[in-house]
C-alpha cells in the first residue's frame, strides 16, 4: 500500500481529490433538493447520476495508473468534465427562481429561499473547484511517478 502511496504522481492526488469534491457537491446537492424551500418539488437525479460516473472514472483513471492509452485518458478526463459541467447547468437551471425572488423581486424573498440559494452556490461552488481541478489533471495527465 505504502509504495502505491510513494507511486503516484501529482495528477493522481488532483484526481483523487476531484473525486472527493464531486461527492461532497452531490452530497449539497441531495441535502438542497430534500430540505427546506425545495421539500415539496421533485429532485431532478441526473446530477447525482452523472456525478457518480464522474467518480467512477476518475477512481478507474488512478487505478489504473497510467496503463491506459494517453488517447484514453484523454477521451475520459473530457467525459467527466462534461459530465460534472451538465450536472452544474442542471443544478443551477433548478435554483433560477429561487435566486431570482432572492435577489430580484422585492417582497419574495424569505429565509428559507436564502438557505436554499446558500446550500446551491455551495454545491456550485464544489462543482466548479471539481471541474477545474480535471481540467488541471487533464493537462499534465502523467499518472505514476517514474
Amino acid at each position: 500500500m505504502l509504495a502505491w502511496v510513494k507511486k503516484q504522481s501529482v495528477s493522481s492526488w488532483v484526481a483523487i481529490g476531484a473525486a472527493v469534491l464531486t461527492f461532497v457537491a452531490m452530497i449539497i446537492y441531495i441535502a438542497n433538493s430534500t430540505t427546506g424551500y425545495m421539500t415539496g418539488s421533485k429532485m431532478d437525479a441526473l446530477p447525482v447520476v452523472f456525478s457518480v460516473i464522474s467518480i467512477v472514472l476518475l477512481a478507474a483513471l488512478v487505478a489504473t495508473s497510467g496503463k491506459l492509452n494517453h488517447w484514453v485518458i484523454t477521451v475520459v478526463m473530457l467525459a467527466v468534465v462534461v459530465l460534472l459541467s451538465v450536472s452544474l447547468a442542471v443544478m443551477i437551471n433548478a435554483r433560477t427562481d429561487v435566486a431570482g425572488d432572492q435577489w430580484f423581486i422585492p417582497g419574495m424573498a424569505t429565509a428559507e429561499k436564502g438557505a436554499c440559494l446558500n446550500g446551491a452556490i455551495a454545491a456550485a461552488v464544489f462543482y466548479v473547484i471539481s471541474i477545474i481541478a480535471v481540467v488541471v489533471t487533464a493537462v499534465t495527465s502523467k499518472f505514476e511517478k517514474i
